[in-house]
């Protein structure tokens, strides 16, 4: 699926926010608005066909000076809506800053 029906989903209020996504905007001080922002301003990094799920890394602002990236994770089998399974601010050690790419082990 392409990132601009995404878009439209979740333009139009087509999508849900999994508990494991709420969980991680708890933890680490973001908000749902964050995690649609990302999806607006972001670009796909990695793509999962067999799972029908993308991860979207988008900047987010959380405060007039803390801008952040956030990795958002979508799934798209279901035709009407988009699922956001998980979304979380990458840990350096693990994505290349800004955080586009894993870092080789």
């Amino acid at each position: 699926m392409d990132i601009e029906t995404i878009r439209e989903r979740v333009r139009a209020g087509n999508y849900l926010v999994r508990s494991h996504a709420v969980q991680h905007a708890l933890k680490e001080g973001f908000e749902r608005r964050h995690i649609v922002e990302a999806i607006f301003n972001g670009s796909v990094i990695e793509e999962y066909p067999a799972d029908q799920r993308v991860l979207m890394c988008g900047s987010i602002t959380t405060a007039e000076t803390l801008h952040l990236y956030l990795h958002v994770v979508r799934e798209y089998a279901n035709p009407v809506y988009t699922e956001i399974v998980t979304a979380y601010i990458p840990n350096e050690s693990q994505w290349e800053s800004p955080p586009f790419r894993r870092r080789k082990r």
